[in-house]
């Protein structure tokens, strides 16, 4: 077989915290909320950084800023809850990403179960329980990794972020 041609030079931009913004802003997400109930304190964090780590056994991972107000409550998180955002649910967004606040207020949670801390969002039509197994220092934030314990999956349309909107994801 032939090989295809060289036709030029990748341009190249400096790197700086707002040029890799900007690059990864490119890259359309789910967004999701992870909840938690750490010392009877509930926290809760729009995430956008949900990975799938690992089918055996089932991991994930997300990514939390050390600089925010409740990142000593998911140092200590020893179990949460991810929670899908459906397309109409913005305005969960909006509310756990508010400076200051009861961010829960107004908000119903379940338990997942009666023997786990994690707590969900009782509007999310999909949300998983998941384990802390690891913590991994990344620069200015912690990758957090956990182990899957049980889920619901019931969403049909999710709420996508891309260049910094929020958009309607595809419909189920």
């Amino acid at each position: 077989k032939e090989k295809g041609r060289t036709v030029g030079v990748m341009a190249h931009q400096e790197i700086n915290p707002s040029s890799f913004r900007s690059l990864m802003s490119g890259w359309i997400t789910g967004i999701a909320i992870v909840t938690s109930e750490v010392a009877g304190q509930r926290v809760g964090i729009v995430c956008n950084s949900l990975t799938s780590v690992s089918l055996d056994p089932v991991l994930v991972s997300w990514c939390v800023d050390k600089k925010i107000a409740s990142f000593p409550l998911w140092k200590e998180a020893s179990e949460w809850s991810v929670n899908f955002v459906d397309a109409e649910q913005e305005h969960l967004v909006h509310k756990f990403t508010a400076h200051g606040g009861d961010r829960f207020a107004g908000v119903d949670v379940i338990a997942p179960s009666a023997e786990h801390p994690a707590l969900a969002l009782a509007s999310a039509k999909t949300y998983f329980t998941a384990r802390t197994v690891a913590r991994h220092e990344a620069g200015d934030h912690v990758i957090i990794v956990g182990e899957v314990l049980s889920f619901t999956d019931g969403i049909t349309r999710p709420l996508t972020f891309f260049r910094g909107k929020f958009l309607p994801g595809p419909t189920a």
